[in-house]
C-alpha cells in the first residue's frame, strides 16, 4: 500500500515523521510518501511537536489569505500524484487532512476524476475544515451583500494575535518581520462577500475561498474514510465538519482524548494503525 502523507499546518516533513513513527512501525505492508509544504508559516505555535522542534523551518501548503494560492497548490498537488503514479491511500493530519479533502474534491469535480477516485482510502487526523477555493465568476454572488463582521473577526483572531506579530525563535528576524508585514497587507487587501447559499467568502477581487459545509455541499467524498479525533473537542472545524462531508455509510471513527494535539502514546499508536489497516482492507 502506497500512502501519501501531508502535514499539518506550520510544521514540516521532519515533525510529522517523528509524530508518526510508531504508527507507522506497526503497518509493515505500507510505505510513506511525505510531501512537505512550500509556504512559509509565519504564526505562533502551540503543539507539543512543534515547540519541540521550534528551530526547524515549518510550512502550510498555501496562503489562506490569497484564494488563487490555494487553487494553485491544490493543482500542484494533483499534478505530483499523477507524476508519482497514483497512491492508495492518503493520511493527513489538521491542515494537511484538509487539503487532502481538497484535492480529492477538486479532482472528482475535475473531467478525469469522474471514473476513478484520487485514493481509495482516506485517514483523517482532527481533520480540518476542507476550503473551497474558486473563481468568483464560477458562484452565485449576492450583489451590494455587507461585509461578514465574523469573517473579519476571524482574520483578525486568527493572523493578528500577539504570538503571530513577532519572529520565531530560531527564524531570520528581517525575514519573519518582512513575512508579518505582508501577512497585515494581505488582510487589508482582502474583502469579504456572500454567496447565494449563504455563506460568506473572502475574496482578492479575482478568485474566493470558503468552508465547504456538508449541509450545503452534501457528501463529496464517496471512498472509506477514517477520522481520527477527540470527541470532546468543541471547535467543529478540528474534525467534525469535515466529517460530515464524507459518504456517511463509508465513514469509519477512532476517538482520541488530545484534543487537537497529534495523538500520543504507544497504545493509542497501535489502535490507530490498526483502524488504518482496516480501513484499507475496505477500500
Amino acid at each position: 500500500m502506497k500512502i501519501l502523507c501531508l502535514h499539518g499546518r506550520g510544521s514540516n516533513n521532519e515533525i510529522f515523521q517523528t509524530q508518526t513513527a510508531f504508527l507507522r512501525s506497526n503497518l509493515d505492508d505500507f510505505t510513506f510518501d511525505f510531501v512537505q509544504g512550500t509556504e512559509p508559516h509565519t504564526e505562533g505555535n502551540w503543539s507539543i511537536y512543534t515547540s519541540q522542534f521550534s528551530k526547524l523551518p515549518q510550512y502550510t501548503y498555501y496562503n489562506p489569505l490569497v484564494p488563487s494560492s490555494i487553487r494553485d497548490a491544490e493543482l500542484r498537488l494533483l499534478d505530483l500524484i499523477k507524476e508519482e503514479g497514483g497512491f492508495d491511500g492518503v493520511l493527513g493530519y489538521s491542515g494537511g487532512a484538509a487539503f487532502a479533502a481538497q484535492a480529492m474534491i477538486r479532482h472528482a469535480k475535475s473531467d478525469v476524476g469522474g471514473s476513478e477516485p484520487l485514493f481509495r482510502f482516506a485517514a483523517f487526523i482532527n481533520g480540518g475544515t476542507p476550503l473551497k477555493a474558486f473563481s468568483l465568476d464560477e458562484e452565485e454572488i449576492v450583489p451590494g451583500a455587507e461585509a461578514s463582521a465574523e469573517l473579519e473577526r476571524e482574520l483578525q483572531t486568527t493572523f493578528l494575535r500577539p504570538s503571530n506579530l513577532r519572529a520565531r525563535k530560531g527564524d531570520n528576524r528581517e525575514e519573519a518581520e518582512a513575512a508579518i508585514a505582508a501577512r497585515k497587507r494581505e488582510i487589508e487587501k482582502a474583502s469579504t462577500g456572500r454567496l447565494a447559499d449563504g455563506r460568506s467568502f473572502l475574496t482578492d477581487g479575482e478568485f474566493g475561498v470558503t468552508r465547504y459545509e456538508g449541509g450545503v455541499d452534501g457528501a463529496l467524498i464517496d471512498v472509506p474514510t477514517l477520522h481520527v479525533r477527540c470527541p470532546n473537542e468543541e471547535n467543529a472545524d478540528f474534525g467534525l465538519n469535515l466529517m460530515r462531508l464524507c459518504e456517511p455509510g463509508l465513514v469509519r471513527e477512532h476517538y482520541h482524548p488530545f484534543g487537537h494535539d497529534f495523538p500520543r502514546g504507544q497504545d493509542e499508536m497501535r489502535k490507530i494503525a490498526r483502524a488504518i489497516a482496516e480501513l484499507a482492507e475496505s477500500a
